[in-house]
């Protein structure tokens, strides 16, 4: 009897433990959240990749060509299917595409949510850790990522596509069945965005790393999709496309020094997985291991290149979100949890993930809440789009803005981009005064930026309070 009551109230323990941490990473989540979700209602641009997606849906919607000739100014790097998907719904919407665009940001991060939870739970079978891990990749994307999170940007919704198509992976090769439908998934996932390689690689690893039997027939089905996919983009798009996929580009270590500071954010999960997985020889450590693996590789290679920035490591942050949730799920095997018991490791993770995502200053929504001048700086960068567009669209001829969605809210056609214009500088190509021949030759009026048009005002926390 004394040992039944002993059991019933270690498992009201546990209950309560499971409890509490689900919460706190829950409020977490929503804290970091409410910033990217009140700020996606306004007219500004969030990052400058915005206007520059909203041009091309633009273009897509409308059937004319994405894919510019090589000696125009401006440059797509980026497979269609992302161009047309939201260009079309925001059409039969009648919604402005920057918002379709943030609108689907949002939903592919909490797509991406239940993808971590599922990806757990096929691994492990634990709930409580998918969950854990679900929160906490929603809260770290929220409070790291927050030029990407609810911006017009088809990294996140691309990363959920591939996401979804791991999960299939993971379901079809956990009951035997042939994984090369979820691999052909990850192949439109590619051309939805290119740069999300982590997952296609770490699949096609493990099928190799297994022996299963499907390994070589689905990797030949993939190559040949991807194949098949990029024949009919030509045909499609004509010769312009793979050479604007190929865009000029400088690289060099310097790049991959000047982002790879923003890691710190990370760092301190990545350490506790590990720490984990190096005494767990489990199936599923050594499927984290390869996915986090290839997702921290394949971050630092394309930090190589000018003008990466923090969507190559997505890849990395979702393989890691389900490595903590395996982690903390098989907790029992760790040597530290063999010292301190696996509950009091469990509570160390919860408590020290919640430090670090908390432990700085720079608090936008607490400065949403606390700051009436926080909040009135978004309204007043509105307002100053606004204004510049009507200024710009009273200017004859064609306009290059610094700020894409000025030029875009006045009715001028897009007709330089500086990525293309720069990476030609960067790499010697042509020198600035070449760049500025060019605009002048051709009746191109440069506007720069002279007011803030986005969320630019101080997000320093001790800043507020001394102030």
């Amino acid at each position: 009897m004394n040992y039944s009551i002993a059991g019933t109230q270690s498992v009201a323990r546990a209950e309560v433990r499971s409890i509490v941490y689900i919460s706190a990473l829950a409020l977490a989540a929503a804290y970091f959240l409410a910033w990217p979700v009140w700020r996606a209602q306004f007219f500004i641009e969030i990052w400058f990749t915005e206007s520059w997606n909203a041009y091309w849906q633009d273009v897509a919607a409308a059937w004319r060509p994405i894919y510019p000739a090589a000696e125009a100014l401006i440059g797509n790097n980026y497979p269609p299917l992302s161009f047309y998907a939201v260009g079309i719904l925001g059409k039969l919407l009648h919604v402005d595409n920057l918002y379709v665009g943030r609108w689907l940001s949002l939903v592919g991060l909490g797509a991406l949510a239940v993808e971590v939870f599922l990806a757990v739970r096929i691994l492990t079978g634990g709930k409580i850790g998918a969950a854990v891990a679900a929160l906490w990749y929603v809260a770290i994307m929220a409070r790291n990522s927050t030029i990407y999170v609810g911006a017009n940007d088809p990294q996140i919704v691309g990363l959920a596509i591939m996401g979804a198509a791991l999960v299939w992976f993971l379901r079809r090769t956990a009951v035997g069945s042939s994984p090369t439908p979820a691999l052909l998934l990850m192949v439109v996932a590619g051309f939805w965005k290119h740069n999300n390689v982590a997952i296609p690689l770490t699949a096609l690893a493990w099928l190799h790393l297994v022996r299963s039997k499907y390994a070589y027939r689905s990797t030949l089905a993939s190559a040949e999709a991807v194949v098949v996919g990029l024949a009919a983009c030509i045909v499609v798009f004509g010769a312009n496309f793979i050479p604007n996929l190929l865009a000029t580009r400088q690289y060099a270590w310097s790049n991959v020094i000047g982002n790879i500071g923003h890691l710190q954010w990370s760092a301190l999960a990545l350490l506790i997985w590990a720490a984990w997985a190096v005494f767990d020889r489990s199936q599923s450590s050594k499927f984290t291991a390869l996915h986090i693996g290839f997702g921290l590789s394949t971050c630092i290679v394309q930090w190589l290149g000018h003008g990466v920035f923090g969507n190559a490591e997505f890849d990395f942050l979702f393989a890691l979100a389900i490595g903590l949730g395996v982690a903390f799920n098989r907790m029992e095997s760790s040597v530290l949890a063999r010292r301190i018991g696996p509950n009091r490791c469990r509570d160390a993770m919860i408590v020290s993930l919640l430090l670090r995502l908390f432990l700085a200053d720079r608090q936008e929504t607490a400065l949403l809440a606390l700051s009436p001048e926080f909040r009135e700086a978004i309204y007043a960068s509105e307002r100053n789009v606004i204004a510049e567009a009507r200024a710009v669209a009273e200017q004859p001829g064609d306009v290059a803005c610094f700020v894409k969605l000025v030029c875009r809210l006045a009715g001028k056609p897009f007709v330089v981009d500086e990525f293309k214009t720069d990476e030609l500088v960067a790499t010697g190509k042509a020198t600035p005064a070449d760049i500025a021949g060019m605009l002048e030759e051709r009746g191109i009026r440069y506007r720069p930026k002279t007011l803030p048009t986005g969320p630019e005002a101080s997000r320093s926390i001790s800043r507020w309070w001394g102030s």
